[in-house]
């Protein structure tokens, strides 16, 4: 059997909280507003919308975004959003860009709110 090289993990609210542990990237793709309004503590905002038009933020300033956050191709990263539509298409676009590590907490903030756990605002 070939051993699967998909860079994309999904991953649940407990490996979430042990990558805050570990001091993890944790990126929120969620818009700027969402994001103000409560997040998972010490998660970075990087919308993957716009919006003044609702377009996606093209592919080379995800990457850029990322980069200038500190996070490379060979660093592990957390993805959410608010259902995990939109982290699942980030993810996708990390690893085509070359990213090796990608968690999706698929999940994200729908699950995370729904098992009360910590919010920062």
């Amino acid at each position: 059997m070939a051993e699967s090289t998909n860079p994309i993990k999904t991953i649940d609210s407990a490996r979430v909280v042990e990558a805050m542990e570990e001091e993890r990237p944790i990126i929120d793709v969620r818009p700027a507003a969402m994001y103000e309004a409560g997040h998972i503590p010490g998660a970075v905002n990087l919308p993957l919308v716009r919006p003044e038009d609702g377009s996606m933020v093209p592919d080379e300033e995800i990457v850029q975004a990322m980069e200038a956050q500190g996070v490379g191709p060979e660093d592990d990263v957390v993805l959410y959003c608010q259902t995990g539509y939109h982290a699942a298409l980030a993810a996708q676009t990390l690893a085509h860009e070359g990213y090796e590590d990608i968690e999706l907490y698929s999940g994200s903030m729908e699950d995370w709110n729904a098992r009360s756990m910590p919010v920062e605002d």
